[in-house]
């Protein structure tokens, strides 16, 4: 016996638990919504309130004291609905109560009439336009409640019925039941309306992390970045910025491909989060640079950034990608999230500038070496070129890196000469057409030299165009005006000027003003002509800077 009560309990759970799956949650329309439908239902209830006073009147079988109670009734919950500040929940319930008192004083001025029951119909489905389960039984159980008290206390004023007046609550019960019928329609669409709701939702909320993703590694895309370090800017609690930038991948791209490529990213991306594991978050902002995000103490700082940095390296007997990084430490040293983004990236290409330099020099100097043992006269020669590039490349505002290149390619720009036999590059008259052809090829030469030192690959693509001329004439790739690249124009001046002012076996050496004048002649078409002024602002201004042969 006991066995089949817990069956039928347990079956009487089950189908419980169906209905409720059908039914809707309520109490989910988003605010604006409700809002809307809320202000659009208080001026219905007012429009009720006016109806049954103007009702009152016009029927003249009640005094004033009745007529006042009739709208004594319903106006203090017009007026509690219309009140802005309070609770929605208690703001709905008080347009229920109005509304279908208003319903029931229609009844009640009728005589009872039935059809002025229908107007409980009509409202019933009017009020699941709140889709709030409290809404709809509260009106279920005011027609009840109504019907089944006033019933009893005045039949006359609920039921036009001697039948009805004798069972005033089952009356009031069939009502009710009809009533709740009647809102079957009203909850099917408030249904259709959740449901519908909740898939917008769920696909607004699949869009919104796809547009905060990168489709390659999966990590946070710059825009989660951006959104996640105001967050953390916010917050109380210390929080690291760690931004990351790969070295060595552009070679490693550009040897695999771009395949490969994307697929190490991802590989690298994966291994961060994977080692930050839940104490932070790893992004991808884009290209080759990574970030993270993650509370800590001061003294933690440098162990997070070596794990980041770690994470990063990648490495075979074939390829060597490591990480650069620059760290922020928010709150502490900025309480904006785009300048605790610059400093990072200042910190992290002050690092990787300090790291690229340590291997130009190294390399630079075994070439400088070589070069200068081979001819001392050519090393003299270049490193005056040198000076003079730098000086016209910060006089010009070049940046950093680009003016790090200009000086490499200028100390370097001969290094090509060293594959051309001494008997051309000592002869004292005039080069033969094949000589000058021999002697055309000295800066790609050059440029492949320089170029199998991966952190000198810039400074051999300036050597390579450092005899383009500003009109077309000039070689190897005869390229025109902007085509050439500003450092390659730079030491295309400084060169010609350092050896009109330097001695040559065919000819003596030209004073200052001579070489000047020169460059000034060929300006715009051996020359840049903006290149020329700026050589020539920078030897006016500090003429130290090309040494005392070139005073004037």
């Amino acid at each position: 016996m006991r066995t089949e009560h817990v069956v039928k309990g347990a079956s009487a759970r089950a189908a419980l638990t169906r209905v409720r799956a059908v039914l809707p949650d309520g109490g989910a329309l988003p605010v604006q919504e409700w809002q809307r439908r809320h202000r659009a239902l208080v001026w219905f209830l007012w429009v009720n309130l006016a109806v049954v006073l103007s009702g009152s009147l016009a029927l003249g079988q009640f005094d004033a004291v009745h007529t006042t109670e009739h709208t004594l009734a319903i106006a203090p919950l017009a007026l509690l609905a219309s009140v802005s500040r309070l609770d929605r929940k208690l703001r709905s319930v008080a347009v229920v109560l109005g509304l279908m008192t208003a319903a029931a004083v229609f009844v009640h001025m009728s005589g009872g009439v039935l059809e002025t029951h229908f107007y409980f119909f009509v409202l019933v489905v009017l009020l699941t336009l709140y889709e709030d389960w409290v809404v709809f039984l509260g009106a279920v159980g005011y027609v009840l409640l109504h019907h089944g008290i006033i019933g009893t206390l005045d039949p006359a004023a609920v039921y036009n019925n001697p039948e009805q007046w004798a069972a005033p609550w089952k009356w009031a019960a069939i009502h009710a039941v009809y009533i709740a019928g009647a809102g079957t329609a009203g909850i099917v669409a408030w249904s259709l309306n959740e449901k519908l709701r909740a898939r917008m939702r769920a696909a607004q909320l699949e869009l919104t992390a796809l547009s905060q993703t990168d489709s390659l590694t999966g990590l946070g895309n710059r825009r989660k970045l951006i959104a996640d370090l105001e967050l953390a800017l916010e917050g109380p609690a210390a929080t690291v910025l760690v931004l990351l930038d790969l070295d060595g991948f552009k070679a490693y791209n550009d040897t695999f491909g771009h395949g490969a490529g994307d697929a190490l990213l991802s590989r690298l991306g994966q291994r961060l989060a994977a080692r930050l594991g839940p104490h932070g978050k790893a992004y991808r902002p884009g290209g080759d640079e990574f970030c993270v995000l993650a509370p800590v103490s001061s003294d933690t700082v440098a162990s997070l950034e070596a794990l980041a940095v770690d994470a990063l390296c990648d490495r075979s007997a074939v390829f060597a990608v490591s990480a650069s990084s620059g760290v922020v430490l928010l709150g502490d040293e900025t309480r904006d999230a785009s300048s605790a983004l610059r400093l990072a990236d200042q910190r992290m290409y002050a690092q990787k500038t300090a790291g690229r330099t340590g291997a130009d020099g190294q390399a630079k100097d075994v070439l400088l070496a070589t070069m200068t043992a081979r001819s001392p006269d050519l090393g003299r020669h270049t490193s005056g070129v040198a000076d003079l590039s730098a000086a016209v490349a910060r006089n010009l505002d070049l940046p950093e890196d680009e003016l790090i290149a200009v000086r490499h390619a200028a100390d370097l720009h001969d290094i090509g000469k060293l594959a051309i036999p001494d008997a051309i590059l000592d002869k004292a008259g005039p080069l033969s057409p094949e000589e000058w052809a021999f002697m055309h090829q000295h800066m790609i030469v050059g440029q492949r030299i320089v170029s199998a030192a991966p952190a000198l690959v810039r400074a051999g693509e300036l050597i390579r165009s450092s005899h383009e001329r500003f009109d077309g004439s000039g070689y190897p790739d005869r390229l025109v005006g902007d085509e050439i690249p500003i450092g390659a124009r730079i030491i295309a001046v400084c060169d010609a000027y350092e050896a009109m002012i330097s001695d040559r076996p065919y000819r003596a050496a030209r004073s200052h003003h001579e070489a000047l004048d020169e460059l000034r002649q060929c300006a715009g078409t051996q020359f840049d002509p903006d290149i020329v002024a700026a050589f020539d602002a920078t030897i006016a201004a500090d003429a130290s800077v090309a040494g005392s042969k070139h005073a004037a």
